[in-house]
């Protein structure tokens, strides 16, 4: 696969922060399409590589590529392609959903802008919502509306950082569907959990990282070839590997 094939393509990526190296000469490719799942313990570095491809910071050294472009040239065409969800909410609380999205779409210059925010609202089911502030609205709700504003630009990679942690079970299934349905419309995914059984379900491909290096990149059929891993063995996998780094 040349490099326009991958979504994501990484060089000897480093990243450090106080000569600690949180990104460890990474070498990664993240195809186009599907859902690929980044695991590993607590300062393994999965939350700075996101932050990397998004945007927000900036590699020490090395070579990151999105769709074929280099990262390091931040165009608006560039930055439109890639959209970011955090952990943690960062909506506006005073706003209202509807307002969230339009402003978010007015930062990205999309247009038309009202059809654009009204596709998303109906997407989401967000039409009993949409004059809500974002303060009065329960979690998984909120998680709802910052994967719908993520969704305004129409990127075509979307980063999940930890998007059900903390959810209800219900709740967690609604995301799950989502992801679901965005892989199903050509969406290529990349996502942070520490559910076993999450990653399993959702991942074409995972890759296990340690201390800022990856340990391992399969597709999910490979891996189940080589260990016949079901959710619990991929969970036994993850264990050892924050404990033992095996």
């Amino acid at each position: 696969m040349d490099e326009a094939g991958y979504a994501v393509e990484t060089e000897e990526l480093v990243k450090t922060y106080n000569n600690i190296c949180v990104v460890d000469h990474l070498n990664l490719r993240i195809p186009r399409g599907g859902v690929f799942g980044l695991l590993g313990p607590n300062g393994a570095g999965k939350t700075t590589l996101m932050k990397m491809i998004a945007g927000l910071v900036r590699p020490t050294s090395g070579r990151l590529r999105i769709m074929g472009q280099d990262a390091g040239q931040r165009t608006p065409a560039l930055k439109k392609l890639v959209g970011l969800i955090p952990q943690d909410s960062n909506l506006e609380r005073e706003f209202t959903v509807e307002e969230a999205l339009r402003v978010y779409g007015r930062l990205f210059g999309v247009k038309p802008l009202d059809s654009r925010v009204e596709q998303i609202i109906e997407m989401f089911s967000l039409q009993n919502m949409r004059h809500k502030t974002i303060r009065a609205l329960s979690g998984g709700m909120m998680r709802r509306v910052l994967i719908a504003r993520c969704l305004v630009p129409q990127p075509e990679l979307l980063l999940l950082d930890e998007p059900t942690v903390g959810l209800d079970p219900d709740v967690r299934q609604s995301i799950w569907e989502i992801i679901a349905s965005l892989r199903n419309a050509g969406k290529t995914l990349v996502f942070t959990t520490h559910y076993m059984e999450e990653a399993e379900r959702l991942c074409d491909h995972i890759a296990m990282f340690r201390q800022g290096q990856m340990v391992f990149s399969d597709t999910k059929a490979a891996l189940q070839q080589k260990i016949g891993y079901d959710a619990h063995d991929l969970e036994e996998l993850f264990i050892r590997l924050a404990r033992e780094g095996v």
